[in-house]
């Protein structure tokens, strides 16, 4: 094949993206799909007879504030869950189907939860060791166009087949670092500012 991008498909077939490529990259980067660079699961469906306050916790998008982990609203059940539903230190848990289409989508990176602890139906998780700069690439409006075509007759939800196949601008692991860094800094004097005009 030449230097052009193509996607190959289960089937075997394989097509050529390169119409599809948003923007032209510099040097070094590659665009690759998510699933090139990590995987990603869906939750568990539960009953609210397996509701139990001393069962495993379920994390939801209530759990997701202000982009990081919040575990005040928590539900806890007790039911069979496969070991590829429960979440590890980094994962990124995102907000895969709501009512509301504006929180399709919002994530956060998973930290030490202290124990173990499983997502629910309507999230997925992201898993990567290129978590950091992934983070904030699925925080981007650039992520945001794989499922947010701005037609309200929409299903407001971000499926696996749409995750997998997102395209990512990939640079070498440190310019991600770089990038990731500037972001933070930024980030932090915003947060300084909004308080300093509360």
């Amino acid at each position: 094949m030449n230097s052009s991008y193509y996607e190959k498909f289960s089937d075997g077939s394989v097509k050529c993206i390169e119409d599809e490529l948003p923007f032209e990259l510099p040097d070094g980067w590659e665009w690759c799909n998510l699933s090139m660079i990590g995987t990603t699961n869906i939750g568990l469906t539960y009953r609210p007879t397996d509701i139990e306050p001393e069962g495993t916790m379920v994390l939801r998008s209530s759990n997701i504030v202000n982009d990081e982990i919040d575990l005040n609203d928590l539900v806890r059940v007790k039911t069979k869950i496969r070991e590829n539903q429960y979440v590890q230190p980094n994962d990124i848990l995102i907000c895969a189907r709501n009512g509301s289409k504006a929180l399709v989508g919002k994530c956060a990176l998973i930290g030490d939860l202290k124990e173990p602890a499983s997502f629910g139906a309507f999230m997925a998780v992201y898993r990567t060791d290129y978590y950091k700069y992934a983070l904030y690439y699925l925080r981007s409006s650039q992520f945001r166009s794989v499922f947010d075509d701005g037609n309200s007759t929409a299903i407001n939800q971000l499926t696996q087949d749409m995750l997998k196949r997102a395209l990512i601008p990939f640079p070498p692991v440190s310019e991600q670092e770089r990038i990731v860094d500037r972001i933070s800094e930024l980030l932090s004097r915003l947060r300084d500012i909004e308080k300093s005009l509360s």
